[in-house]
C-alpha cells in the first residue's frame, strides 16, 4: 500500500477510536464492535488498537486501558501537545489531501478536532502555507465514490470474493468476479487491485467505473490473497538528453543494459500492467521508444496510431504502415 494510503488509514482509525470512546468507557469487545470497519475484523485489530492508543498518547490524547479482563478503554481527554515540527506535519497533511480525495471530509474533521485547542501563535504556524507541498489531488472528484472504497475495504478485511460491473475506457460494461486485494492510488486515480477469477490475473480496476458490488463468498484465511502479480519485463530506448543524469524511477527494477554510440541508452525495467507502461512511456514523447516484448510494442504502435489519426495525420492503417517502414 502507498504511504499516502497508509497515512489516510491511520487518520481514519484515530478518528474512529476517539469517536467510539467519546460517549464513555467501553470494554474491548464493545469497542471493537463500535469501531466497525475502521479496523480489520480479525485478531490483528487488538494490538493495532493498543498501538494507536500509544501513538495518540504522544500527541497528548490519553486513553486509559484497565488491567481487567476484558480491558476497559476510557478516554481521559487532554489537550494535544504539538511542537513546531508537529504543526508543520499537520499542515502538510491538510495541504496534501485535496477536496477531491474520498476521505477529504473525514480528514479535515479530524484535523479540526486535533487543532481546536491551538494557541493563536500555534494556529498561525498551522495555517501558514508550507514551502514543500505534495498535493494528493485525484483527476476527478472521488468523494461520491467513498462508499465504494469503504465497501471494498470491508471485502478485503473479510476475505470476500465479490461480483461487480466494470465499464472500460470504450464504454463497454461487463460482469466480473474477483477477490479484492488492496486499493492503490496512482496516475491520479484510485484503483482496486483484485484477482480476476476468469483470467487468473491480478488486475487494476478504476474505482469510479465499478458498480453493483455484491458478495459471492467468503474465503478461509489459508485461501485468501495467495496470488502475486507477475510484473511485465520490458526494454526501451531513452534519448541521450535524458540519460545523462540519474534515470527517473518511473518503473520498478530499472537498469541500463546498453549504452549506444550516440549517447542513447537501452533500459530494462518492470511494469505493473501494459496500460501503465504505455501511458508512462508516452510522457517521454519522442525521447523514448518501447523495444521489447513485441506484443507490448504493438500496443504502443496502436496507441500512437490512434493519436496520429486523431490529430489528422491520416488513418490508423497509414500510421501503422509508417511504423512498419512502408
Amino acid at each position: 500500500m502507498t504511504s499516502d494510503a497508509t497515512l489516510t488509514l491511520s487518520l481514519l482509525r484515530f478518528s474512529a477510536l476517539l469517536t467510539a470512546l467519546r460517549d464513555g468507557p467501553l470494554n474491548r469487545p464493545a469497542l471493537l464492535d463500535r469501531l466497525g470497519d475502521a479496523y480489520p475484523r480479525t485478531a490483528s485489530a487488538r494490538p493495532m488498537v493498543d498501538r494507536d492508543v500509544k501513538r495518540l498518547a504522544k500527541l497528548g490524547i490519553v486513553i486509559e486501558i484497565s488491567r481487567t479482563r476484558p480491558p476497559i478503554y476510557t478516554l481521559r481527554g487532554g489537550a494535544p501537545v504539538f511542537e513546531a515540527d508537529d504543526l508543520r506535519a499537520l499542515a502538510l497533511i491538510c495541504d496534501t489531501f485535496g477536496e477531491r480525495h474520498p476521505q477529504f471530509a473525514a480528514i479535515r474533521a479530524l484535523l479540526a478536532t486535533l487543532t481546536a485547542g491551538l494557541s493563536q501563535e500555534q494556529h498561525a504556524e498551522y495555517v501558514r502555507r508550507q514551502a514543500s507541498r505534495a498535493p494528493l489531488q485525484p483527476a476527478i472528484d472521488y468523494t461520491p465514490h467513498s462508499a465504494t472504497i469503504a465497501r471494498f475495504e470491508l471485502a478485503i478485511s473479510q476475505r470476500e470474493i465479490v461480483s461487480f460491473r466494470y465499464t472500460n475506457t470504450r464504454g463497454h460494461s461487463s460482469a466480473h468476479q474477483a477477490e479484492p486485494y488492496e486499493i492503490e492510488y496512482y496516475e491520479r486515480h484510485f484503483y482496486l487491485v483484485a484477482y480476476y477469477l476468469a483470467t487468473r490475473q491480478l488486475l487494476d480496476y478504476r474505482i469510479d467505473r465499478i458498480t453493483d458490488i455484491r458478495t459471492v463468498q467468503t474465503l478461509p484465511p489459508y485461501l485468501s490473497h495467495t496470488h502475486e502479480r507477475q510484473p511485465i519485463v520490458f526494454r526501451y530506448r531513452l534519448a541521450a538528453a535524458l540519460a545523462r543524469g540519474e534515470l527517473s524511477q518511473r518503473f520498478e527494477n530499472q537498469r541500463i543494459v546498453e549504452r549506444l554510440p550516440n549517447g542513447d541508452v537501452i533500459v530494462e525495467a518492470e511494469g505493473r500492467s501494459d496500460f501503465f507502461i504505455v501511458q508512462a512511456l508516452l510522457r517521454y514523447r519522442g525521447n523514448a521508444e518501447l523495444l521489447h516484448p513485441g506484443w507490448l510494442r504493438e500496443k504502443m504502435v496502436e496507441e500512437v496510431a490512434e493519436l496520429g489519426a486523431l490529430y489528422g495525420y491520416g488513418t490508423t492503417e497509414q500510421a501503422k504502415g509508417t511504423e512498419d517502414g512502408e
